[in-house]
């Protein structure tokens, strides 16, 4: 009885209260805790539901056109189907090359097969962002997959960029009369018992327009045409994304040509890219890391984005150059030169900061690894992290992205208002995009 009439010593009222502070500090991550369980189930959902997507897909191609014919989306080139799955275009952001093929039934006709293939070419000249949507085959399958298991992910909000064609201007024209000889000329050498008269002749057919003919299973062949992008077809495409490259570089206080470099070494300014990590779109980025706090960062809210949202260029860029900034300035913001911190955002893009931290000291503490890279010059960085970064792949993409940044560097000075010699090329050549958005241009009005 006297014991419960004592007041609480201090020893007991410190077990029995919590600091305010640390019981919200407790609760906000419990709540994060419970916040990013519920996004890895997301992503996983997400995930099988692509992968269960794209093997449908390739279970339908393969049927239709054999086990060895299954051709998919990756980073570099995209692919689509028509809906009957008789027709594909394959367009290699790589090469520089649009390959065009349809199944040859038994009964089809020269004419229904050469309009086939022009109608497909011609839809290049075309086809907008939501076009490109409607013909991911793999996509819809997961969209309704997804549909099935109540997720709902976020959708991309229409922009002007979403009713422009995405390559017109860069594929080159296919004349109809040139292409129904070209396919007539294939069939007849086909037909052909002597192969390698077939094939002799075959080759002495000049390009762009030559075909191609190749048994499939089941009695099947298929026709193909390959038809070369505009030789400066990375140029115009850049040119395209110049001005919001500008913006998102100018919002997170980065370079515009080390957007654009990532962007070619990642895709090779293809917006459909897409890779089996999984990670979408120009610059390559993955649902459930980068492009969620890039999201986090930009909107202030953690959330799970789909393909679709990241395809989305100008969406990609956004959170690309978001990315970027996160890992200059959260990951590695201990490292004091900015070349050098760049070469390591650069190589942490690919693989991640605590990677770029171990290739230094062997474990994936960025602030120790910092302590060292601190001491070095850097080009001495660079050719560290070349060495010794952990994966072949990495040591690679630090080379490709340099490499790649300095073709655009006139882009910086055009974006800072500077002049110089580079600069005059740049406003004259690929750059009027971007001169729209600094608001500089190209001639210049008399003085009152």
């Amino acid at each position: 009885m006297l014991a419960a009439l004592l007041p609480l010593t201090p020893l007991l009222m410190a077990e029995e209260e919590e600091d305010p502070f640390a019981a919200l500090d407790r609760l906000l991550e419990d709540n994060f805790n419970s916040i990013d369980l519920t996004l890895d189930e997301q992503f996983e959902i997400l995930n099988e539901a692509m992968e269960d997507g794209y093997q449908r897909l390739s279970e339908e191609v393969a049927e239709n056109w054999g086990n060895n014919e299954v051709r998919l989306p990756t980073q570099t080139t995209w692919v689509d189907y028509s809906d009957d799955l008789n027709i594909r275009r394959m367009i290699d952001f790589e090469l520089g090359t649009v390959s065009i093929e349809r199944i040859i039934n038994v009964d089809d006709k020269v004419a229904s097969i050469v309009g086939d293939i022009a109608t497909a070419n011609d839809a290049l000249q075309t086809d907008n962002l939501a076009d490109l949507a409607g013909k991911d085959t793999a996509l819809k399958y997961a969209k309704k997959n997804l549909e099935s298991r109540g997720l709902e992910i976020i959708q991309p909000d229409m922009t002007e960029r979403s009713d422009e064609p995405v390559l017109a201007g860069l594929s080159q024209p296919v004349s109809p009369t040139l292409l129904a000889d070209a396919v007539s000329q294939a069939l007849k050498l086909d037909s052909l018992t002597d192969k390698k008269l077939a094939q002799s002749k075959t080759d002495s057919v000049s390009p762009p327009f030559a075909a191609t003919v190749t048994p499939l299973k089941n009695h099947k062949r298929k026709v193909s045409i390959q038809v070369p992008l505009k030789a400066n077809f990375k140029d115009l495409l850049a040119d395209e994304y110049l001005a919001t490259v500008a913006n998102e570089a100018e919002k997170q206080n980065l370079p515009p040509s080390l957007l654009l470099a990532v962007m070619e070494t990642e895709s090779h300014f293809n917006p459909r890219a897409r890779s089996a990590v999984p990670a979408y779109g120009l610059m390559q980025l993955v649902p459930r890391s980068g492009a969620m706090d890039a999201y986090e960062k930009v909107y202030g809210e953690k959330t799970l984005l789909g393909p679709e949202y990241l395809y989305q260029p100008d969406n990609n860029m956004e959170l690309g150059a978001a990315y970027l900034h996160i890992l200059h300035n959260r990951y590695l913001r201990h490292i004091d030169d900015p070349d050098s911190l760049q070469y390591c955002a650069i190589a942490a893009y690919n693989t991640g900061a605590g990677n770029v931290a171990k290739s230094f000291t062997g474990a994936t503490n960025v602030r120790t690894a910092a302590k060292i890279i601190n001491t070095m010059t850097p080009n001495e960085v660079y050719a560290h992290l070349q060495q010794n970064l952990p994966y072949e792949e990495t040591r690679r993409y630090i080379v490709k992205v340099t490499e790649a940044q300095k073709k655009y560097f006139a882009f910086d000075e055009v974006a800072q208002g500077n002049s110089s010699n580079d600069t005059e090329v740049a406003r004259n050549t690929v750059a009027p995009n971007l001169l729209r958005y600094v608001g500089v241009h190209q001639t210049s009005e008399p003085h009152l």
